[in-house]
C-alpha cells in the first residue's frame, strides 16, 4: 500500500524532474546565447581591430609620401640652387676668360677683323663708334683703311668699361644700334650656356621619386 509518504515523494520527483528539464534546457539556451553574443564580440572587435589597422597603415603611407615629397621638393630646390651657382660660376669664369682675352694681341687681330666686317655693311655715312680707350690705337689702321675704302665718316666715343671690350655702333641720331661688344656676346650665350649645363647635369624632374 502507497504511503503518504510515497505518493510525496512521487510527486516531489515527477515535478523536480520537470523543473529540472526545464532549467536544463533555459541554461543551454542561455550558454547557446552567450555563445553568439561573445562571438558576435569577437568578430566586431576583429572588424575593428583590422579597420583600425587600415586607418594606421593608411595614415603611414600619407605621412610618409608627405615626407617623402618634402624631402624630394627640398633636393630638387637644392639642385636647382647649385646648378644656378654653378651656371653664374661658369658665366663669372667667361667673363674673366673675356676680360684676359682683349688683353691678348689675337683680341687686336679680332676687333679689326669685325670692324671690317659690320662697317662694311653699316649703311649710313656718318658712323658713330664706341671704343675702349685702349682699343683706340688698335683700331686706328683699321679704320683709316676702311675710311679710304668706303668713304664713311668715324665719330669715335668711350665704351662704357662694364662692356670689357669690342665695340658698338650707332647713326649719329642713335636710332640704330649694333651691340658687338664681348659683356653682350657673353651675355647672349647665357642662354645655351645654361641649356647645355641642364643638359650635362640632367633635369631636375629626373630625380627617382
Amino acid at each position: 500500500m502507497i504511503t503518504i509518504e510515497d505518493k510525496l515523494e512521487i510527486f516531489y520527483k515527477i515535478v523536480y524532474r520537470d523543473e529540472e528539464e526545464k532549467y536544463l534546457k533555459a541554461l543551454k539556451e542561455l550558454e547557446e546565447q552567450n555563445q553568439q553574443l561573445l562571438e558576435n564580440k569577437r568578430e566586431e572587435m576583429k572588424r575593428q581591430r583590422e579597420e583600425i589597422i587600415r586607418r594606421k597603415i593608411t595614415q603611414a603611407k600619407v605621412e610618409r609620401n608627405e615626407v617623402k615629397s618634402e624631402g624630394l621638393e627640398e633636393t630638387k630646390t637644392k639642385l636647382r640652387q647649385k646648378r644656378k651657382e654653378i651656371e653664374m660660376d661658369l658665366v663669372s669664369s667667361i667673363i674673366e676668360r673675356g676680360k684676359e682675352f682683349v688683353k691678348s694681341k689675337e683680341y687686336g687681330e679680332y676687333l679689326c677683323r669685325n670692324l671690317d666686317k659690320y662697317l662694311v655693311e653699316f649703311e649710313e655715312e656718318e658712323v658713330v663708334l664706341l671704343l675702349r680707350d685702349e682699343d683706340r690705337l688698335i683700331s686706328e689702321s683699321c679704320l683709316m683703311k676702311l675710311k679710304e675704302k668706303t668713304g664713311k665718316t668715324f665719330i669715335v666715343e668711350e665704351l662704357p668699361e662694364d662692356k670689357i671690350g669690342g665695340f658698338m655702333l650707332s647713326n649719329k641720331d642713335r636710332t640704330f644700334n649694333i651691340d658687338h661688344t664681348v659683356r653682350t656676346l657673353i651675355q647672349e650665350k647665357e642662354y645655351m650656356i645654361g641649356k647645355s649645363l641642364n643638359k650635362a647635369l640632367g633635369e631636375v624632374g629626373e630625380v627617382n621619386e
